[in-house]
């Protein structure tokens, strides 16, 4: 908690995660005025005692919060609905006890100054002592050195001579220590991408390289210690101002300093604070590389807030938008055929399963356990020259087994299979294939089936991914006990959720869902009579 900086001593805490939303911050730090160790010690203690006395606040009050007013019965939409209404009614109260923190940090900070220049004080007359007593010296020294030139031959002149240069030089003695000169930031920007890309996809080259170039754009090229938090602020306030569709062209040359006058003037949506965020997060990794490194004085990117809120909420399929999606024939201009559009959106609206998940189920991972035909989601080894073709889930709990509903079954998706082996295609879904910079198989058919959805007037509130959650509401409404009651830990293993319960019997003994409950899972999943995707073949 105790850091050293070419400043003097400060201190660091990391925030507690379920009050990281309250204080805006992942990290408290604290300047504590002084390079002296034991009294960094000191002053860090007391700091110490106010900030868990502030965590221990913050906690109970969210708890209080959150037991008071989330009932567990109500969906998400609805916690979430509520959650914006509390949150707005107890942010006084969180206001209040951060402001309270805040305001003893100042008074202890205002102690710490008060020292500070006392102690400064009394140097000042130290110096003023000392300096008057080598003016003194010096005059004396001139005088038997003049004496000396006299008596060329006494060795004691090269020595007073020598005396004399020393004080003369005093002032050699108190000047400040050169900071150490740092890398201009293009330089030192390129040798933490070396030193760091081991493991790096091509799309994490091209985040890090653009975040670069984008500052520079905004800052300008200097020694990377030479930036301030000035410089910070000025990225995040051009980079907020940068309009929604930025860098999709890949020919757009413009600076975001033209793309930003050019917002203004058309009156454009803006970029999302999420966006600005990750920019921030890129940089803020090359600041902490050499701030081990002794080459800048500070993390300029840690601190700032960000509005990360969904622009536009995601919502479940409605009945109506379900409707038009079955009565509405795919012609959308494509190497696509209807037949995988269909089993692709049979496979999401009856799974839950996310679209590349999706478009990478290969034929080798249809297996059946037990004798239930299910998807292996699973690791991929990368095929030979083709290093785009590995993948991970999404998440440990993303690797999952999910079972082939009936009404899958009934519509021909066995069948549909089965035709993707005897053309010896390697996935299911044989016409996808990998595009765009990240070299997706979902790429086509995610943009085809986002024109196909606009063209019947669905919003942008609905997308493909509202079939999961539309597959998890209704799970999650099915109670829990009685005739074909789902477990919670059932539905969590279906759709490769982490899951909220955390206790032993769910983290050992379930690891492993036995494949007859996961079936049971998967037949229970229900829509209006007139969903047959058999419809969405014509």
């Amino acid at each position: 908690m105790l850091i050293r900086r070419p400043s003097g001593y400060s201190y660091r805490q990391k925030v507690p995660l379920p009050i990281r939303a309250c204080l805006g911050k992942r990290e408290l730090w604290i300047a504590l005025d002084t390079n002296d160790k034991a009294l960094a010690k000191n002053r860090a203690s007391a700091i110490y005692i106010l900030t868990n006395k502030l965590f221990s606040e913050l906690k109970i009050v969210s708890k209080e919060v959150s037991e008071a007013n989330f009932p567990k019965e109500l969906s998400q939409d609805e916690n979430d609905i509520i959650r914006d209404i509390i949150d707005e009614r107890f942010k006084p109260l969180f206001n209040e006890v951060i402001s309270s923190y805040e305001t003893e940090i100042s008074n202890l900070k205002s102690q710490y100054q008060l020292m500070n220049a006392e102690h400064l004080l009394a140097r000042i007359e130290q110096d003023s002592e000392f300096n008057k007593f080598a003016k003194d010296a010096t005059d004396e020294v001139s005088k038997i050195h003049q004496l000396m030139k006299q008596v060329p031959d006494l060795d004691i002149r090269k020595k007073m001579t020598d005396i004399l240069g020393h004080f003369n030089n005093i002032e050699s003695w108190t000047k400040p220590k050169e900071p150490q000169k740092s890398p201009l930031f293009s330089e030192a920007s390129e040798a933490f991408i070396l030193a760091s890309s081991k493991g790096w996809k091509d799309s994490d080259f091209r985040a890090y390289r653009s975040s670069i170039k984008r500052f520079l754009e905004c800052c300008g090229d200097k020694e990377i210690r030479l930036y301030t938090g000035a410089d910070a602020g000025r990225f995040k306030e051009l980079m907020e101002q940068l309009p929604e569709n930025y860098g999709r062209n890949t020919k757009d040359t413009r600076t975001v300093v033209q793309l930003v006058k050019e917002a203004n003037k058309k009156k454009m949506k803006r970029v999302s604070g999420k966006s600005v965020k990750n920019h921030f997060s890129k940089m803020s990794s090359i600041w902490r590389y050499y701030l081990l490194r002794d080459l800048v004085d500070k993390n300029i990117f840690i601190g700032w807030n960000f509005d990360t809120k969904q622009k536009v909420k995601r919502v479940r399929w409605s009945d109506e938008y379900l409707k038009l999606l079955i009565d509405a024939s795919f012609d959308i201009s494509t190497t696509i055929s209807k037949e995988t559009y269909a089993y692709v959106v049979g496979v999401g609206s009856y799974t839950g399963m996310r679209l590349e998940e999706i478009c990478r189920i290969r034929c080798e991972d249809i297996q059946d356990i037990k004798g239930i035909p299910c998807i292996i989601i699973q690791e991929h080894e990368a095929e030979k020259g083709k290093p785009w073709t590995a993948w991970n889930p999404k998440s440990e709990a993303g690797a999952r087994v999910v079972p082939i509903c009936e009404k899958l079954i009934e519509a021909g998706f066995l069948d549909f299979i089965a035709k993707s082996r005897r053309m010896k295609s390697r996935y299911v879904f044989s016409e996808l294939k990998f595009s765009g910079k990240d070299k997706k198989r979902s790429g086509l058919i995610q943009r085809n089936f986002s024109t196909h959805k606009s063209r019947l007037g669905i919003p942008a509130t609905t997308v493909f991914h509202s079939f999961r959650h539309y597959v998890s509401t209704k799970l999650r409404n099915i109670h829990e006990h009685g005739e074909g009651g789902l477990r919670e830990v059932w539905i969590d293993n279906f759709l490769g959720h982490e899951g909220n319960n955390k206790s032993v019997g769910n983290t050992v003994y379930l690891d492993e869902v036995d494949v007859e409950n996961l079936k049971n899972v998967a037949d229970s999943v229900s829509y209006p009579n007139f969903w047959d995707i058999r419809e969405l073949m014509t």
